[in-house]
């Protein structure tokens, strides 16, 4: 039983992972104010800048105030041509490819997740609450934005052992996809989050939920947006049970101009259950990261996550409200 827990999330990682592949990417062509002109599929934009990836040169950030036009929705057909079309020599312009971002160019310099924001980070962990320990842990965090949407997946399993036989493992994979408004700071999403803890009296739950969000700041040093939605979730194990709930969500990343090194970021969930009223749980989910440069795009991340339910039931062995465990990974962006 132990291994179809182990089995089941790994499975169910790796599945949403590649899932990933299945979102397009937008083409166009960039017209520079020097004349220049630029080909390659959007990664990203924001309001001071937009990412193109370039058959040649790679990812490359463009300040908007150097862009001259971008194409128009009918133009798409020739811009796409223009991405399929090698140029015969790379040509001068203003803008930085993303070899000297400090990003390695797809996992371990090869092209797996090439154009996202991805980070595979392995450490050690501890726990208070349901358990006590220091063991393993690993976690894979990828991100991709447009201008029309944004995508996220954040992932973490935790693993222990005693005296080489008994063995227990924790983990979650979250999944959000925000749909943006044109000149709107209101957004649409949809969330899917599936958990595993062979502490709890439920050993598998998988959360939906849906609803509008809203970006209180969104700048290449600031984001904060929040969310709230409807959903259910629906967990097997010991009880086995199916909940409609509301969803409440903050979501915070800071990476100071001054410290362009580190990064903290903290968001939290709560699920209000409507059909047994008074009834909640939380989850949330701090991290400070610092690059330390010895090799491109490796860092450490160090954090914490928290979580609480109302609805427990004390008599089962090793049964808490809340579920704190705190963890220190050597990390790999790419």
């Amino acid at each position: 039983m132990k291994n179809y827990r182990v089995t089941s999330f790994i499975f169910s990682w790796l599945l949403f992972s590649f899932l990933l592949f299945a979102l397009p990417t937008e083409a166009m062509v960039v017209t520079l104010l020097n004349g220049d002109q630029l080909s390659g599929e959007l990664k990203s934009e924001n309001e001071t800048s937009l990412t193109l990836h370039h058959v040649v040169l790679g990812d490359i950030t463009i300040p908007k105030k150097q862009i001259q036009t971008k194409p128009a929705a009918d133009n798409q057909a020739a811009a796409k041509a223009a991405v399929a079309k090698k140029p015969e020599k790379a040509i001068e312009t203003v803008a930085t490819p993303n070899k000297s971002s400090g990003k390695q160019p797809g996992l371990f310099g090869f092209a797996f997740f090439n154009g996202w924001k991805s980070r595979l980070a392995l450490g050690l962990k501890g726990e208070n609450g349901n358990d006590v320990s220091m063991e393993s842990s690993i976690a894979f965090d990828t991100s991709y934005k447009t201008d029309k949407r944004r995508f996220s997946l954040n992932s973490a399993y935790y693993y222990e052992t005693e005296d080489k036989e008994k063995d227990t493992s924790k983990g979650h994979v979250n999944i959000v996809h925000d749909w943006l408004l044109p000149h709107s700071k209101w957004f649409y999403y949809a969330y899917l989050r599936y958990e595993q803890d062979s502490f709890e009296s439920w050993k598998q739950r998988v959360s939906i939920a849906a609803g509008p969000g809203y970006d209180f700041y969104n700048t290449d040093t600031l984001r904060l947006n929040g969310r709230a939605g409807l959903g259910c979730s629906r967990s097997w194990g010991t009880e086995d049970e199916f909940d409609i709930e509301g969803q409440l969500g903050l979501e915070w990343h800071w990476k100071p101009a001054s410290l362009e090194k580190q990064t903290l970021s903290y968001q939290v969930i709560v699920y209000p259950l409507l059909n047994d009223a008074g009834e909640y749980r939380t989850w949330m989910e701090g991290k400070w990261r610092l690059d330390i440069g010895l090799l491109q795009g490796l860092g450490i991340e160090v954090g914490f996550e928290h979580d609480y339910e109302s609805r427990k039931d004390l008599t089962l062995e090793n049964e808490s409200y809340y579920d704190l465990l705190y963890f220190g990974r050597l990390g790999l962006d790419f």
